[in-house]
Formats: structure tokens, sequence, C-alpha cells
């Protein structure tokens, strides 16, 4: 028996038989975790991360099918096994568990002794499936540490298949059907008759070939690439497979000769000297003139003291250890370079907005504040910085490293330990943002954001029937912030993840105040970019939906178009796994986005939002033919539609001719807070006895 007994997740409602199980797995020398149904199952498989899983299929809450697709959504990377227990033998039930995702089918009655042996075969298969998930990993890595990446293709078919390293040294989606052409997309103009050349030379019976060239990335930054690959030839000699290797090289080629280097860099940190650094920024102003970016200069307030103090080796240390923090907090692209005795300089490329600017200034501050550990010596330093931004601030290199030059004397004489914009507009704009983003960062804290809620309901009635649930920031000095200002700053600086978690929380606690108060409202809660993809969701959806009895059904959780197409295949992966908890899914904004029908087709969605521009164009001719198109397709999808914007009584009246399900707007009512909403639902007229069952009626599980 292993010194660490393999964990078992027991998901079962019959206790007799949940008891049998465990008695048997105990004594066979497992650990047994036990749950009686299955949203209660899919917390401990979340908490405990079993090796196996026992799973009852017809169970209360949620069966052993949802229970199968939720986990699977939620940890589709991790072969656990799952073996379903069910007295139903037929093949449908059958065909349902595999697709669901189970690993084996064990019926009721069981043969117990048969029964341990197919626990011990299922977990030994795991760990073999497991230790190669694991080598795989390894070689991913490992290829993604190297940047490269392996490719093939097939002529006959003209399809590209390869690893995801290298379509993302190339920068291209990675589809079941890439074309050549596709995949070479973003290859630079310049260098295509290259690879052009190297095809001609295969179909001449060439068996190798090794060229480089040069991408564009989506973000305007280039990379140069070497390929290499060998040539397959059928019998005849006729041209039928390439397969090779490629590596994102940019580093190497950017590495100069090594007198060169030593011309160009110094000696000390290797970082590029003042020379080359202001011929770098020539080149960069020169190659594109019309693209916003921006020159940091810095250096360290008292300095002298800190080498007369430490010593001059001391001195040597910490700038080179300034140096090495620079190159690790920088993006790719952008050029760091030492200048003076403890100047530093910093040309910041490929920006889009100043808003940016501020925040990777906010950052590098934030970075250099950090204590530096020198000789087992903790030191603490005041950086003096002036920025200056190209082309507001100088027209070329020499006015922009002067004036930034400007900006930190200025800061200097006023204290040190600040960074300043160069113009004192500018200066005024960055600060405010800078200002507006420490302020927003206390925001939560101070219990300054707040969920607002705006009124939906039915469109045949005109009864409530559910809201959505909107953030506010309540400033103690501005008052109500527009969101317009803040949520885009909140998704710059990361805080939309904080943000909206304590939105979803608050939405959720309040809708099921009102659950209890015998409102049946569906409450909608938008979900942003950050809050999808990079926080757990599906934990903290599962921890929201078992922390009270509020009807899953209840929660519709809401993307937008543009965030259901940026990673197809994640979205699914995600959106199954909410859907297998039982909460609703919204497309919101519909129709401003750019979704694939077929996408759309294959993601779990319950409902669209059709956006405010279309329904307040429903005076034109056009306006009208885009809301019949979006509501016939959503009917033929058998899915619920949502008007965002009413204002007009003739509004209303066109949209429930259109059949329509819900209605959302000012006609109805404006964001309010929870208490305003509440008076809201008070005011409204019963028209019928049947509210709730309207809107039960017209909330698809």
């Amino acid at each position: 028996m292993p010194d660490s007994p393999s964990k078992i997740l027991i998901i079962e409602d019959d206790a007799v038989t949940r008891l049998t199980l465990v008695k048997v797995l105990v004594r066979s020398g497992y650990e047994v975790i036990e749950a009686h149904n299955g949203r209660e199952g899919l917390g401990a498989y979340m908490e405990h991360h079993p090796h196996l899983v026992l799973m009852d299929v017809m169970m209360p809450v949620m069966d052993g099918f949802d229970s199968t697709r939720a986990i699977r959504e939620y940890e589709h990377k991790r072969a656990v096994p799952i073996l379903m227990l069910t007295a139903l033998d037929d093949i449908d039930s059958i065909d349902d568990a595999f697709h669901a995702g189970a690993t084996d089918f064990i019926t009721k009655p069981i043969n117990w002794g048969i029964f341990v042996q197919r626990v011990k075969y299922a977990l030994r298969t795991a760990q073999i499936e497991d230790k190669l998930r694991m080598r795989q990993a390894e070689l991913d890595f490992a290829q993604k540490l190297a940047k490269l990446g392996y490719w093939e293709w097939d002529i006959a078919k003209d399809q590209v298949i390869g690893s995801t390293a290298v379509f993302n040294i190339f920068d291209v989606p990675m589809t079941e059907k890439t074309s050549l052409k596709q995949f070479l997309s973003n290859v630079i103009e310049k260098d295509r008759p290259i690879l052009q050349q190297a095809i001609l030379e295969a179909n001449q019976g060439q068996t190798k070939i090794q060229v480089s060239f040069r991408v564009v990335s989506h973000d305007g930054s280039i990379k140069h690439i070497e390929c290499l690959g060998e040539v397959e030839f059928a019998q005849n000699g006729e041209l039928i497979k390439i397969t090779g290797s490629a590596q994102d090289i940019s580093r190497l080629h950017r590495a100069e000769s090594q007198i060169e280097y030593q011309n160009t860099h110094d000696s000390l940190t290797s970082l590029p000297n003042r020379n080359h650094f202001i011929k770098t920024l020539k080149t960069q102003l020169q190659e594109y003139p019309k693209r916003l970016c921006a020159v940091i200069v810095f250096d360290i307030d008292r300095f002298k003291q800190i080498n007369t103090h430490f010593g001059q080796d001391f001195g040597d240390e910490l700038l080179t250890a300034i140096a090495q923090r620079l190159n690790r907090i920088t993006r790719d692209g952008d050029y760091v370079a030492r200048i003076g005795s403890d100047e530093f300089s910093i040309v910041v490329v490929n920006l889009t907005t100043l808003n940016e600017l501020n925040h990777l200034v906010n950052r590098l501050q934030e970075s250099l504040k950090t204590a530096f550990v020198i000789n087992k010596q903790e030191l603490f330093l005041s950086i003096s910085a002036g920025v200056a931004a190209f082309p507001e601030d100088g027209k070329d290199a020499d006015s922009l490293l002067n004036n930034a030059n400007i900006a930190r004397a200025k800061a200097k004489t006023e204290g040190g330990n600040q960074f300043l914009f160069f113009s004192s507009e500018m200066n005024q704009v960055a600060q405010e943002s800078m200002r507006m983003e420490n302020e927003l960062r206390n925001a939560l804290k101070l219990q300054q954001i707040e969920v607002y809620y705006q009124p939906q309901v039915d469109a045949q009635t005109l009864q409530p029937i559910g809201a959505e649930a909107l953030v506010r920031w309540n400033h103690p000095k501005f008052g109500l912030v527009s969101p317009a200002t803040f949520i885009p700053l909140a998704e710059s600086t990361g805080l939309i993840t904080e943000i909206g978690n304590f939105v979803m929380r608050e939405a959720v606690k309040q809708t099921y105040q009102w659950y209890q108060q015998g409102h049946n409202l569906r409450i909608g809660i938008n979900l942003s970019s950050r809050q999808f993809t990079q926080s757990n969701l599906m934990k903290e959806v599962q921890e929201l939906l078992s922390s009270n009895d509020l009807p899953s059904e209840l929660i519709d959780l809401e993307i937008t178009e543009s965030l259901a197409m940026s990673d197809a295949e994640s979205t699914a992966h995600i959106l199954n796994g909410l859907k297998a908890m039982g909460v609703s899914i919204s497309i919101d904004d519909f129709g401003t986005g750019y979704s694939s029908l077929a996408y759309l087709h294959s993601f779990p969605i319950d409902t669209i939002k059709i956006d405010r521009c279309f329904v307040q164009n429903l005076n034109t001719q056009a306006g009208q033919a885009i809301a019949n198109t979006i509501i016939a397709m959503a009917k033929s999808l058998d899915l619920e539609v949502i008007a965002e914007g009413i204002e007009l009584t003739e509004q209303i009246d066109y949209l429930q001719a259109r059949h329509c399900d819900i209605l959302q707007g000012f006609k109805f009512g404006k964001p309010m807070p929870a208490r305003e909403f509440e008076q809201w639902l008070r005011e409204q007229p019963k028209k019928s006895a049947a509210t709730n069952s309207v809107a039960e009626n017209s909330t698809r599980q």
C-alpha cells in the first residue's frame, strides 16, 4: 500500500450505497471523501483534488452528468478518472455518461470483487496519463523558453499543423485548418520572396531548407525567425510534405559583434550607452513618425552619499542591480540605457494612449521603490525622473531627451523622489490619471464602490422580471464617477478583477434577499475580460452558489461578443463549466462585435442582448432590419432576446410585435441602489397575480 493513500471522492445520494462504498474502499486502503449530491460533490472536488471520483447518475440539485461536465470543464487538463454508478443499463445513459466526460461505467448492484480491481486499474491508468501529460508539459515549457516550435505543411491539402508555440511565433490563430498563406500572413512583404524561393528549390529536389525572415506581430513589434525543414517526396518525385521547426531568434539577431558591443554598451551594467541610446531613439522616430512613444530619464538622489558611505564597489553593484531590475520590468521592445554616472534612460515604444504611459510610469516608480539588497545590506532608493512624450514634447531625439532632463531637474529641485512629465498641461493630465488610479485602489476598502440595479421587464406584460447589476464609484468629492472614466482605468491596472468579484458577490447576495422576499428576479452580472480569463471564475461561482439557496438559474452571467471570440476554445470550456452549474449565459452588446455564427451555435448561450445603438435606430429602416434579423436569428437558435436602451413607447410597441422577450432601459427605470430598486418594485402595478410564474417561464434553465 502506498505511503500516501489515494483520495477517492464518492458522490452518491443514497446513504446505504454510500456507506457500503466507504467501507469497501477504506478497507482497501484508500482515503475517502463523501458528498450527498452533485453540487456538494463539485465543491468537494475543488477543495480536495481527489485522485478518482465515484459518481451516481440520478441525484437531486445537480445530477451526475452535469457534475461530471462541470468537473471536466473546471480542470480539463487533468485526467482524473470518473466512474459512473447507476442502475440504468440503457445505451443512451451510457452514451450520455461518456459524452459528459466519464471514464468508466459501473452498474448496480455492484460486484464488489470486480469493483475494487476496476478502481485500482483506473487509478494506475490515470497515473500513467499524468506522467505523459507531465512530460508533454515539460517539453512544451522547454520549447516556450527556447521560443521554438514545430510545424508540418501538407502540400496536397494545403494545411499547416504544428505546436501552439509555432503559431504564437508566427502570431496567427491556431485553427483546425490553416493554409500556408494564412500561416505566413504576418511575414514582412520584403521577406516573402525568400520563402517563395525556398519552396521553389524544394520543388526542384532540394531535401532540406534553411531560411531566416521577419514577422510583424499584432502589436507592431518585429520578430526574427529562423526556419529549418526537411522535404518529403512521393515515389514519383512529387513534393508532398515539408516538416520542420521555427525559432524566434530576435534576441540573438539583436546581438552585435563583440567589438561594436563594447563601443556601444556600458561595461559595468551591459546596458547600451548614451551614444547608442540616442542613435536608437533617432531610428525609432524616423521609422515610426506617427507612433506615440516616450523617453524616461532618471537618476538616484544623493548617489554620491551612497558611494561615500558604502564605497565605490557597493555603488557599482547597486548600478548593476538597477540595470537588471529595469530589464526585468520593462516590456519587450522598450529600450533601456545607462547614459551617465547614475543616470538611466528608457525609450517606451508602441504606446496607444497617455493613460498607458502613465500606468507604465507608475509601475516603474513602484518597482524602484522596492528595496535593493547589496552585500546583505538593504537599501531603499529615492529616484528623480522626467518624462517626455513624442510628438507633444519634442519632434526629434535631442529635444525629447533634453525635455525629459528638464522635467527630471524640476523633480529634483522640488525635493526629489518623484516622476514629473515635461509640459505643465501634460503633467496635469498625467497627475490626474495617477491620482484617480491611487484613489480607485482605495475605493473598495473605503466602500465607495457600489452596485446599482437597472430593471428588466417582461416584454409582453411589462412586469418586473429581473435586473442588471452595474458598478458605480461614489466618490466622496466628485460624486458618481462615470464608468466610462474608471472602468478603462480598472482594466488597465488589473483592479477590474477585484471590482468584478465584489459586484458578483454583492449582486448574488442582494438577489437572494429579494428571492427570500418572494421576488423571482434574475440578476444579470457583467464579466470583464480579465475576470473571465485570469481569475478562478468557476470556483468563485461555485462558492457563491454553495453559500446560499438561490436557484442557480437566477444568475445570468454576461460576456461581450468580443470577449467570447477572443479565445473561442478557452471560452467554450469556461462557459460549458458554468452552464453545468446551472447559471444562465448571455452575450451582451450583440451585433457590435465579430461573432462567428458557428461558434455562437456551439457556445451554451441562453440569451443575447440587442445593443442600445440598434434600439435607438428603430425609427429607421436600417435599424428595424438589424433588430428583426437579430430577433429572428435568436428565435431560430432558441435563444432569449433582451433589448437594451428602451426610452420610447414606440420602441416597446415595435419590439412587442416582434416577440422580443425582455426589455430594459430608462423607460422602466434608471440604474438605482438596492433600496430604491425595492421601492420601484413596490410601486409596480400587479397586472397579473402570476408575476412570479411569468418570471419563471421566461427564465431559461
